[in-house]
């Protein structure tokens, strides 16, 4: 008679250590998502508006020499960051370039791209469908224009950031390709993310928002489209 061996003993070594970091992962992911959430009430509690008095303001008060001066010279900076991983036309150079140095791989990185794609998109109609207004805009916080109200224009509006979550959507992609740099694309992301408070077009809890929506939306499309492809692969083959 064969007895099968019901212990651990018989499967793959690699598969525990695979099954740990998995669970650490979705630990973290789970954290991260916890403390964004308390960045969010506590910005619409009232951190918000202090923030944007206390720091926005400081740095965009041009009637002081040195905080015009601060301005002046790190706009350039703050302005690069946007243009080139917040902005469409940032993210479909890079697209253009990867596919240049990897064409082979174009599947993907077009996964990845729509990946980005929707969820700048659907950041941005939800902005405008919320309606909350710029800090620029209103003397509070929470002060809304009517839903839908501001849809087609944007101009007033901020809550979630669009290029947060355009900037965050397309360092969760790249992480995915390069996941040594992935540190470096969170960095740009973030930096992105604070051109934002920094020019005061938006406040803390908008870029908060706009960042996790980002990484949700794009991070799920991407592993959906790329199992798609995959398969297709599999298929044809």
């Amino acid at each position: 008679m064969v007895m099968s061996d019901p212990s651990p003993a018989a499967s793959d070594p690699h598969d525990a250590p695979t099954a740990t970091a998995r669970c650490s992962c979705s630990l973290a992911a789970w954290l991260w998502l916890l403390a964004a959430g308390v960045m969010i009430v506590a910005g619409f509690a009232g951190f918000d508006r202090w923030f944007y008095e206390h720091v926005s303001l400081v740095l965009n008060n041009e009637a002081r020499p040195l905080d015009r001066g601060f301005y002046a010279v790190t706009k350039p900076f703050w302005e690069t960051c946007r243009w080139v991983f917040g902005s469409p036309l940032g993210v479909l150079v890079l697209f253009g370039g990867a596919v240049f140095l990897r064409p082979t791989r174009w599947r993907l990185y077009a996964a990845g791209l729509i990946g980005i794609t929707v969820a700048a998109l659907l950041a941005n109609v939800a902005q405008g469908a919320i309606g909350r207004l710029r800090p620029n805009q209103a003397a509070s916080a929470l002060t809304f224009a009517p839903p839908f109200s501001e849809l087609l224009t944007k101009e007033r509006v901020c809550f979630p950031s669009g290029e947060a979550a355009t900037a965050f959507a397309l360092a969760c992609v790249a992480a995915r390709f390069l996941p040594r740099w992935r540190a470096a694309f969170y960095a740009i992301a973030g930096l992105t993310a604070a051109a934002r408070l920094v020019n005061g077009a938006h406040y803390v809890s908008d870029v908060v928002a706009g960042a996790v929506f980002g990484v949700v939306v794009a991070g799920l499309l991407f592993r959906w489209l790329s199992r798609l492809s995959s398969g297709a692969q599999v298929e044809r083959s």
